[in-house]
């Protein structure tokens, strides 16, 4: 995709990781984020800084939402009918992932030290000192979560997916 709006060759993208780690592209003036988790790879590109997180829905120790989740999540997960905890658990992760990677500071930055409350109708996040009020939207994927952070709330409706197949094609190593 970044070949093609650049017109440039896929060799001539240059990778490069930012002091925190953060991979980007030198010398254009684009923003990916990209995230993996069973069957899947997921990559965000944007104008803006972006942030992506993919997780498998999955049997979970939920003590892990009381270790590293703020206490008002912990709570409103609690809170849940027993039949909906995972997949609120697995709402507040990735939105959680989404937004330490669309800052660039990973796990340095503690995940109790902000949080979502998620309804049917919203995302409210709350975080301090916040200087740019970040948009998230979420999806669901088969049996997967994934949700997706940007300082622009210019989401696409759906997710467009590809094949290895066709990702082998597009840069012709099979034929």
């Amino acid at each position: 995709m970044i070949s093609e709006q650049f017109s440039i060759k896929n060799r001539d993208i240059i990778l490069l990781c930012g002091s925190t780690g953060k991979p980007y592209i030198k010398d254009l003036p684009i923003h990916f984020n990209i995230s993996h988790a069973g069957d899947f790879v997921v990559c965000a590109i944007s104008q803006t800084e972006i942030g992506i997180d993919i997780e498998q829905v999955r049997a979970v120790d939920l003590k892990i939402a009381k270790r590293f989740f703020h206490q008002s999540e912990y709570e409103h997960l609690l809170a849940q009918q027993k039949s909906n905890q995972l997949d609120y658990f697995y709402s507040l992760w990735t939105l959680k992932e989404s937004y330490i990677k669309w800052l660039g500071t990973g796990l340095t930055t503690p995940l109790d030290s902000f949080y979502f409350n998620i309804t049917d109708a919203s995302i409210l996040f709350v975080g301090e000192n916040q200087q740019i009020m970040p948009f998230f939207k979420q999806f669901v994927i088969e049996d997967y979560k994934l949700a997706v952070c940007s300082a622009s709330n210019d989401f696409p409706a759906d997710i467009e997916q590809i094949t290895i197949r066709q990702i082998l094609d597009i840069f012709k190593i099979l034929t």
